[in-house]
């Protein structure tokens, strides 16, 4: 019997991987204003996906009026294996799934289900690409959005709850009261406490 035709040990490794892969978000960049149309198209096509949209008031010469555009502009959701990428990109509209430090990168289900929590409360919020070095780690303890981690952020004197969406390279920022924020330890905190 030949060796010649058999798989390599790495190349069996990765069929497995493959094989035994659960669906995860990844974020798909898209063409210029292709975000609702792609969406659509890849729902109809059986692919999950999740483009938060938010309202807005926009200004005609001759009226105003409320309009839907995407929270991420550029960029939809998309509940997939990567074997199945090409599917997706397959679209037209679709340019690439997002990577970061060169591998694709997988946005965590919190932060869909962080974004999903803001829309659906009726949250205001604001996108930024700011990413925000400085400020405290925090829980949400009240509210809508209670167990939801983030980093405080003291902007105009309101109180704000920073997530950075590193895949996208966007940091969402959300008004809460402060008396529904509590501080979380640091690292170097908890560090010190196992010290002791």
């Amino acid at each position: 019997m030949s060796t010649r035709n058999l798989p390599s040990a790495e190349q069996v490794k990765r069929r497995l991987r493959i094989q035994h892969e659960q669906p995860a978000w990844y974020a798909l960049k898209t063409g210029p204003r292709k975000e609702k149309k792609l969406n659509e198209e890849l729902q109809k096509s059986g692919i999950e996906t999740y483009m938060p949209l938010s309202r807005e008031l926009r200004q005609w010469s001759d009226r105003k009026k409320w309009v839907e555009e995407p929270m991420f502009r550029g960029y939809i959701f998309v509940r997939t294996v990567t074997n199945d990428f090409i599917k997706a990109l397959n679209h037209d509209g679709a340019v690439h799934f997002v990577k970061f430090n060169g591998r694709h990168s997988v946005i965590p289900e919190e932060q869909i289900e962080f974004i999903r929590k803001i829309v659906s409360n009726k949250i205001r919020y604001e996108v930024s690409e700011e990413k925000f070095e400085e400020g405290d780690p925090v829980e949400v303890v009240q509210g809508a959005l209670k167990g939801l981690k983030g980093v405080w952020v003291h902007k105009k004197s309101k109180y704000n709850v920073a997530i950075h969406i590193e895949q996208l390279s966007r940091t969402l920022t959300v008004e809460i009261p402060s008396a529904f924020i509590k501080k979380l330890p640091q690292p170097d905190d908890e560090e010190a406490e196992a010290g002791k």
